[in-house]
């Protein structure tokens, strides 16, 4: 019986563990994200890791004031989480924490178990019209299978006019720039009872399956640092050299 007792007060307290970690993490997470952005990130003014812990470390055990399933579970409450090993980079935070949560039952002279929550945030840098007005390293839009950028992701090439039609129809319809519509290679083989295909404004295929990856967009923002010898997209080129933003 004491076995048994043992191994289901053990099941139910690892639920409890699940729930302080959770909460320790979330408190982890806000605490980053507030050092992200109030944090220097120029040379200049470069924060060490002592004192960017001592922040930190403030911030954290003001996150968990009055989370109770914390201050009742690790040892030494609050105050037994430690920032120690947190990284203060040039463009990172990178926090990590250390804490020890009480075991209910010691088992072989263990009282409690160590816990180590890591989270990391890219410093805030700001925003520089200049820059953007140059095209130094702005933001822009790409998809996964792409092989442009977009500068807005209102592009029209983006943002795709999906419209049903059927199918005996389809050979008869012509797409903005006038060309004809073939099938998609990715899902002609899909089965269409209703008779009815899926086509776009700009683009030349007829779709089979409403889920084809051929006309759903999954659309990333990067620095265009980042977008790795890709050309800007043609309608975004074309609005540009006519001075449309």
């Amino acid at each position: 019986m004491p076995l048994l007792a043992c191994f289901f007060v053990s099941i139910l307290f690892f639920f409890r563990v699940m729930q302080v970690q959770l909460e320790v993490q979330k408190a982890l997470d806000d605490t980053g994200r507030k050092l992200a952005v109030c944090l220097p990130a120029d040379d200049e003014t470069f924060i060490d890791d002592a004192a960017g812990r001592v922040a930190a470390e403030i911030l954290l055990k003001k996150e968990l004031t009055g989370r109770e399933e914390a201050e009742q579970y690790i040892t030494g409450g609050i105050a037994g989480v430690s920032l120690t090993g947190s990284k203060f980079e040039e463009e990172n935070v990178c926090l990590r924490a250390n804490y020890r949560i009480r075991l209910p039952v010691s088992l072989i002279a263990v009282s409690d178990i160590k816990v180590v929550l890591k989270t990391e945030c890219r410093k805030w840098t700001g925003f520089s019209v200049d820059g953007a007005e140059e095209g130094t390293d702005v933001w822009v839009y790409i998809t996964e299978t792409g092989t442009v950028y977009h500068k807005t992701k209102s592009c029209t090439h983006l943002a795709l006019s999906i419209r049903a039609v059927n199918q005996e129809e389809v050979d008869q319809l012509r797409n903005e720039s006038g060309e004809r519509y073939s099938a998609c290679l990715l899902c002609e083989e899909s089965e269409n009872i209703r008779g009815r295909v899926y086509i776009t404004n700009l683009g030349n295929r007829y779709h089979m399956d409403l889920n084809c990856s051929g006309i759903k967009r999954t659309i990333m923002m990067v620095r265009l640092s980042e977008v790795e010898g890709r050309p800007v997209c043609s309608k975004c080129g074309m609005q540009e050299s006519m001075g449309v933003s």
